[in-house]
């Protein structure tokens, strides 16, 4: 015959299968002792004031700045993506203009990702490399493809335009348009 220990049910502290001086010994043991646990807190709490703050001041410095390949435009953008400054060099009056607006779109997408990129690493240490790191990345990640894809899709190459290219010749003493706009 076998012999089954008694099991008493202690159903006010929760020890159902346990004798009640196991379930008082394993509270004594899983008590939390309130300073150590409000002490414990507030350093985390500053550690992530302290993370929360360096982020934003990272966000808020986050800029980025490219030159064109052939040095023609510079563009910087902030965080957010905002263009804060467009600078054309000299060259740039020697080039069409449809050449010379494909390559600021071009330098602002370059300029946009980059700065996406930054603001993605400035939200490291506050996300870690958890799923909301993961968030993130693939947030930036798809919108960098959908700034390429609109790049890239049919119908936005650029047109020749209907008028030809005239030449300005900024120290021609004759003006080469009459009275009513015309040529």
């Amino acid at each position: 015959m076998i012999r089954v220990p008694r099991v008493r049910s202690f159903p006010r502290s929760g020890c159902a299968r346990l004798t009640h001086r196991v379930c008082r010994r394993r509270a004594r043991e899983d008590r939390v002792d309130p300073h150590k646990f409000l002490a414990d807190f507030e350093r985390k709490s500053e550690q992530m004031q302290q993370q929360l703050a360096e982020s934003q001041e990272q966000l808020a410095s986050a800029r980025s700045e490219v030159t064109s390949s052939d040095g023609t435009v510079t563009v910087t953008v902030a965080g957010g993506g905002g263009i804060e400054s467009l600078t054309l060099s000299p060259k740039a009056t020697q080039l069409a203009h449809t050449v010379l607006a494909d390559r600021i779109m071009d330098t602002i997408r370059q300029a946009q990702v980059e700065a996406a990129r930054s603001v993605q690493e400035s939200m490291r240490p506050l996300l870690g490399d958890g799923e909301g790191m993961d968030f993130l990345t693939e947030q930036v990640d798809q919108g960098i493809a959908r700034m390429q894809r609109s790049e890239h899709a049919p119908g936005t190459e650029p047109r020749r335009s209907a008028v030809e290219d005239i030449e300005l010749d900024w120290d021609d003493d004759e003006d080469d348009w009459d009275e009513r706009g015309g040529r």
